[in-house]
C-alpha cells in the first residue's frame, strides 16, 4: 500500500518534475557534465560537499542458521520525493511494504506522519525513515523519532545525496544516531550513488527508474540487516 501525493505513474515520470524543480533552484551551483567509470554520461558536482562520516553501503550479511528474510508486510517507510521516485522499485523488492512519501516533506513533518501512522496501527515492526532532502535534522527530532518508534521496532535511517548546504550535517547526524545505537541500521544512499550519479535525474537528487532499482536493493539489504539484528532494542538516544 502506498500513501502520498504521487501515483505510480507520476513516480516513474519523476524526471520531468525533477527538471522543473532543478530549474527553479537557479541559485544552486550547477553540476557539470562528466563521465562515469563505465563511460556513461554523469553529473559531477561543481562544488563538491564534504564527504559525510557514514558507514559503508548496506549489503546482505552472510545468511546463517538464524538468518531470516524480512517481508515487505513487516515494513513501513516514510519519506520525501526520493522515496516517491523509488516507490515502484520498492514495491517489487519488498512486496507489501507500506509507503507514505510526499514531495517536499521535511524531517519534522515526517514525525507527525509517523505519529499518525502509529495511532492508526500502521507502524510495522521495521520502520524506514528517508527524510533529509529538504532540510536539516536536529538531535531533538532524532530523540522524538525514537520515542515514536518505541522499544519493540527496528529503525532504518536513509541518508541523503544532494548538493545542498545541509547535506553534510544531515548525514553526520544520521550516521551518529545509527553508530551509537545497535538497533538502528543506516542505509547509505550517499555512498551507494556518489560514483553513479548517471542514475539520477538532471537535478542530481532524484533517482531515475534504474536508480530506483539500485535504491531498492540498498534499502532491502538494510531492512534485512535490521530485521536480523541480535538482542533486544538498545536504549533510546539522548538529546544532544
Amino acid at each position: 500500500m502506498v500513501a502520498g501525493v504521487f501515483s505510480y505513474t507520476a513516480a516513474t515520470n519523476f524526471g520531468a518534475r525533477a527538471d522543473i524543480a532543478g530549474a527553479a533552484r537557479s541559485a544552486r551551483p550547477s553540476p557539470v557534465a562528466g563521465r562515469s567509470p563505465d563511460g556513461s554520461t554523469s553529473m559531477a558536482r561543481a562544488h563538491p560537499a564534504r564527504r559525510p562520516v557514514t558507514a559503508s553501503p548496506a549489503s546482505p550479511a552472510s545468511p546463517g542458521s538464524s538468518w531470516h528474510a524480512v517481508p515487505g508486510s513487516a515494513v513501513t517507510a516514510v519519506g520525501d520525493s526520493v522515496l516517491v521516485a523509488s516507490t515502484p522499485a520498492l514495491q517489487q523488492a519488498l512486496p507489501g511494504i507500506y509507503i507514505d512519501a510526499q514531495v517536499g516533506r521535511q524531517f519534522y513533518t515526517g514525525l507527525s506522519v509517523i505519529a499518525a501512522l502509529k495511532a492508526r496501527g500502521l507502524l510495522r515492526r521495521i520502520v524506514v525513515v528517508d527524510l533529509g532532502t529538504n532540510g536539516t535534522v536536529t538531535w531533538a527530532e532524532i530523540s522524538r523519532l525514537f520515542a515514536e518508534i518505541g522499544k519493540h521496532r527496528r529503525l532504518v535511517l536513509v541518508n541523503t545525496f544532494e548538493d545542498r548546504s545541509w547535506e553534510y550535517e544531515v548525514n553526520s547526524t544520521l550516521a551518529a544516531a545509527a553508530r551509537d545505537h545497535p538497533d538502528v541500521e543506516l542505509a547509505n544512499w550517499y555512498a551507494t550513488v556518489e560514483h553513479r550519479t548517471y542514475l539520477l535525474w538532471s537535478d542530481g537528487i532524484h533517482p531515475q527508474p534504474a536508480g530506483g532499482l539500485v535504491y531498492a536493493r540498498m534499502l532491502k539489504a538494510a531492512v534485512e540487516k535490521a530485521g536480523n539484528l541480535p538482542g533486544p532494542p538498545a536504549a533510546r538516544p539522548r538529546v544532544r
